[in-house]
């Protein structure tokens, strides 16, 4: 039901263009993921979990994971993405599925469905502790008899998708937060360097009883690509440095997680010190990021940390200061030397350091759903031709291809190429097009290298910029420098202008 509702989007997005005229192939993308993916997508948390499942019943020498039986589903969408791909691309009927999506930049029916689990998981890790979801996705814990102590079987969808990225502290549901200037641009529309020289002067000209508390992250790799995520802070007062601290993170999270871990370490042991408590406190951060969560609402990662920090704002004078990074401000540079000082000797996270963030299993997510396309392209690679395979293409449908910006026309030209389904004499012979032209002007069959081989094109070489040192002279040079061109598809569309070859030379 939802694919033919989807399908009738599709084929409306394949009736806007031609192969020379209609919207920008680019624009017709956009369309496709606004309008065919969610309604192709809609409800999937309901019935995905994969290709497999577990059985209902665990019997002795029957396999963990037998098939979910969905296998048309997937069939049914590729279908109806693969009709809005060919709406997008002006390609030749023949051309290849899997090529469709990869030049589209579009995800196939495996690789959203996989985005879409993903994400679902995802979900069920940042849900409050009072979701209605929360308790269904914890697997339940055998009480007693064989296996007591263990988690019990994952039984259902929530349960298996709910276990999927590792666990992080719930995210709460509280009143938005909201402080004094909180809705100001912390930089105040000027650039790094005047803001650290203006930062100096302020810091300078402070009351000798101020407190500032300086902070910064740090995400590195060891040679051996073990990753390490630390922070570090000082305090100071006066100019003087009265106390300073660094730490580390579970390696599961972000920078982002460290600067604001970092900031309330540091505001939690001044507060602490009765002597700095009743003081006005400067909390002077490096990441605007981690200033807007300070003064307004706090985001979903580590919001442990600063929910913390609202709470001590509103007991204590504290407030935020930007103090731009690497631009010679003193604590600044103490809080960075900190944080670099943990990461070559890193001590055990305590708390609910110790966990992973929501960032952080954010980019498992991504990890994992990347190895899927590369392993559904991987697979589908195979089928296709050796000089498709030749240009060596990666399969990433989150951003789209370069050269769907170019003119229809071009385009077309450009695709039919890349995938050899197109106005060659070859082509039209296989498939007995009596009626089509089979050679160029010059008289020669029309293949994909002639563009460079024309010897009516050969002539503009002088002109062209991008001119080999040897002119094109062999079917493998002519090959050669047509899998460049279309390497570059401004290139390609110059050169194809520069020679008026589709226009000219060598129209259909």
């Amino acid at each position: 039901m939802r694919a033919a509702k989807a399908a009738k989007v599709a084929h409306h997005i394949r009736s806007l263009a031609r192969t020379t005229c209609g919207p920008p192939a680019s624009s017709l993308r956009k369309a496709t993921i606004a309008c065919v993916y969610p309604s192709l997508l809609h409800g999937t948390e309901c019935w995905y979990r994969g290709r497999t499942k577990p059985p209902r019943t665990l019997k002795p020498g029957r396999p963990p994971e037998v098939s979910a039986y969905v296998g048309w589903h997937i069939a049914a969408i590729d279908k109806t993405i693969a009709i809005a791909a060919r709406g997008i691309l002006p390609v030749w009927r023949t051309t290849p599925t899997a090529t469709l999506f990869r030049d589209a930049g579009l995800p196939s029916a495996a690789v959203a469905l996989e985005e879409a689990k993903l994400r679902y998981a995802t979900h069920l890790r940042a849900i409050d502790s009072d979701h209605l979801l929360t308790n269904r996705a914890v697997v339940p814990i055998v009480n007693r008899g064989k296996g007591a102590g263990k988690p019990q079987r994952i039984q259902t969808k929530v349960q298996q998708l709910g276990s999927l990225l590792p666990e992080i502290p719930r995210t709460e549901l509280i009143a938005p937060h909201y402080s004094p200037g909180c809705r100001t641009d912390p930089t105040l529309g000027i650039d790094k360097k005047t803001a650290a020289k203006s930062f100096k002067e302020w810091w300078a000209q402070l009351p000798p009883l101020d407190v500032t508390i300086f902070s910064d992250g740090s995400e590195q790799y060891t040679k051996e690509g073990e990753k390490r995520v630390t922070y570090g802070y000082a305090v100071y007062q006066n100019g003087r440095q009265l106390q300073s601290g660094r730490g580390s993170l579970h390696p599961t999270s972000h920078v982002f997680d460290a600067e604001v871990v970092g900031a309330w370490r540091g505001l939690q042991h001044t507060i602490r010190q009765p002597a700095l408590s009743t003081r006005r406190i400067w909390m002077c951060v490096d990441s605007t990021s981690v200033i807007w969560g300070l003064g307004g609402v706090a985001p979903s990662t580590s919001q442990w940390a600063f929910l913390a920090c609202h709470g001590a704002m509103e007991t204590h004078d504290v407030s935020i200061k930007w103090a731009p990074g690497h631009l010679g401000i003193e604590g600044n540079e103490t809080a960075d030397r900190l944080a670099n000082q943990e990461a070559q000797h890193p001590s055990p996270p305590t708390g609910k350091a110790a966990v992973p963030t929501l960032s952080g299993i954010k980019s498992v997510a991504r990890k994992v759903l990347r190895s899927i396309q590369q392993i559904w392209w991987a697979d589908k690679k195979t089928k296709l031709s050796r000089w498709y395979k030749s240009g060596e293409l990666d399969y990433a449908p989150r951003r789209g291809p370069g050269e769907l910006d170019l003119p229809r026309a071009v385009l077309a030209r450009f695709l039919s190429i890349r995938s050899m389904h197109g106005d060659f004499a070859w082509y039209h012979r296989k498939f007995n097009h009596n009626d089509a032209n089979l050679t160029c002007s010059c008289g020669r069959d029309k293949t994909p290298e002639h563009l460079a081989l024309c010897r009516k094109t050969l002539g503009a070489f002088g002109r062209w910029p991008l001119r080999p040192p040897a002119l094109p002279s062999s079917r493998a040079d002519g090959l050669a420098y047509t899998a460049a061109l279309i390497g570059d598809p401004e290139a390609f569309e110059a050169f194809t202008q520069l020679t008026q070859y589709y226009t000219k030379v060598c129209p259909r």
